[in-house]
């Protein structure tokens, strides 16, 4: 009987430690200084929205569609960006630091 419940009782400890290693490396990578990084980034990238916008609608339409509604739609999302940044670099102390405001986190990203 003793044997059992220390082998029991090893598997649980290896069980809790895995969870809480988990538990670690996802709190490592959304934190205040993450926050504050993606905060600065969108407002320093933010201008470019517009030819990323451009060029997305071009590719989805046509030319001229890219340099009209592109522009358009490029303009309103690098200032949603620069707002979303702005907002990310003021509160960044504050918690629920893996909640981003616009999808993709940066410009960078989505240009397929």
């Amino acid at each position: 009987m003793l044997k059992k419940t220390a082998v029991l009782a090893i598997l649980l400890l290896l069980v809790f430690c895995s969870v809480n290693a988990y538990a670690q490396q996802a709190a490592a990578d959304q934190n205040a200084g993450t926050k504050l990084w993606r905060g600065v980034v969108n407002v320093v990238t933010s201008p470019l929205e517009v030819p990323k916008q451009i060029y997305l609608t071009s590719k989805d339409d046509h030319v001229f569609s890219g340099v009209t509604y592109g522009l358009a739609k490029g303009l309103c999302f690098g200032v949603m960006r620069f707002t979303s940044g702005v907002y990310d670099t003021v509160t960044f102390p504050i918690p629920r630091y893996g909640k981003v405001l616009m999808e993709p986190k940066y410009v960078f990203e989505g240009w397929e």
